[in-house]
């Protein structure tokens, strides 16, 4: 069961923020005692689906410094699925193009230096 659920900002680079969640999970035995109190943290740059105080959820994730931290998660109360929204794989790719390109850029910048001609043009004649 989520209780106190808390919503923020947090600076990411210099122009981009992230959306942070931080709920504690209540669990609960059979015969409805406590048993266990979960910190939770959602990160992400926002979120698909919603959770509120009192909602029942199932999720998993990661221990780290004495709080799970989870990328999605199920609320059962309402039958929602809810994930962090991430960085486009698009974006991932192009970034990942474009550095390919200025390392080959760099590379024939160096040869030319160093080498003292292009790729292609004939060297000199000894």
């Amino acid at each position: 069961m989520v209780r106190d659920l808390q919503t923020r900002s947090e600076r990411r680079g210099e122009a981009d923020f992230e959306t942070v969640w931080s709920f504690r999970l209540e669990r609960y035995d059979d015969a409805g005692q406590r048993v266990m109190l979960i910190p939770v943290e959602m990160r992400g740059l926002g979120f698909e689906g919603s959770i509120h105080d009192g909602d029942q959820v199932r999720t998993c994730g990661r221990m780290r410094g004495g709080t799970l931290r989870v990328k999605r998660l199920e609320n059962v109360t309402t039958g929602a699925a809810v994930q962090a929204k991430r960085t486009p794989k698009i974006v991932w790719v192009f970034s990942i193009l474009f550095l390919c390109f200025v390392l080959a850029f760099m590379g024939w910048v160096f040869s030319v230096l160093f080498f003292g001609n292009s790729p292609g043009e004939p060297g000199p004649i000894p």
